[in-house]
């Protein structure tokens, strides 16, 4: 199984839902199964890539929450065991100002640039576009007296326990 992420800015303007259309498209179109996060809800690419994992491992085992891979990929992601929750906490909302976007499936090398030009979206880097400290705090991690470099590895944490929270 290959795992790209790429992070894009979102246009001013743009509507959330044609970008959660686009990505549809996409998806169905190369067979790769994408899902968009809210970047400054990501704590990096590490964070991504382990609710990836989880997600397609739920998937194999049979023990998927929600009906779709990406809709358990954002699960994952926000540590959160319902979808609504998972939705309001990692997902794109009008409020978005950059995307991390996953990329799943067979062949993802090279892929992430035609995703981000059919959703018509700008490259930015993981440091640009991610969000750090502040997605530490808004996925609800406690932070206070942790060494910074420490708090990545709480988010991936947060992941894992979801499996163990089943």
């Amino acid at each position: 199984m290959d795992i790209a992420v790429c992070w894009g800015a979102v246009p001013k303007g743009a509507k959330i839902s044609g970008l959660l259309e686009m990505a549809a498209r996409f998806s169905a179109e190369t067979g790769l199964t994408v899902q968009l996060f809210d970047a400054a809800a990501i704590a990096g690419e590490e964070h991504l890539r382990s609710a990836a994992m989880h997600a397609f491992r739920a998937f194999e085992r049979k023990s998927m929450r929600s009906s779709s891979v990406g809709m358990e990929m954002l699960l994952y992601a926000s540590g959160k065991r319902q979808i609504k929750d998972a939705v309001g906490l990692v997902g794109l909302t009008d409020r978005t100002c950059s995307i991390a976007a996953v990329l799943a499936g067979e062949g993802t090398e090279g892929k992430c640039g035609m995703l981000l030009k059919s959703l018509g979206l700008a490259r930015l880097s993981e440091a640009e576009a991610a969000g750090g400290d502040s997605a530490i705090a808004r996925l609800g991690i406690p932070a206070k007296g942790v060494d910074k470099q420490k708090l990545r590895e709480l988010a991936l944490e947060q992941v894992a326990l979801l499996d163990i929270e089943r």
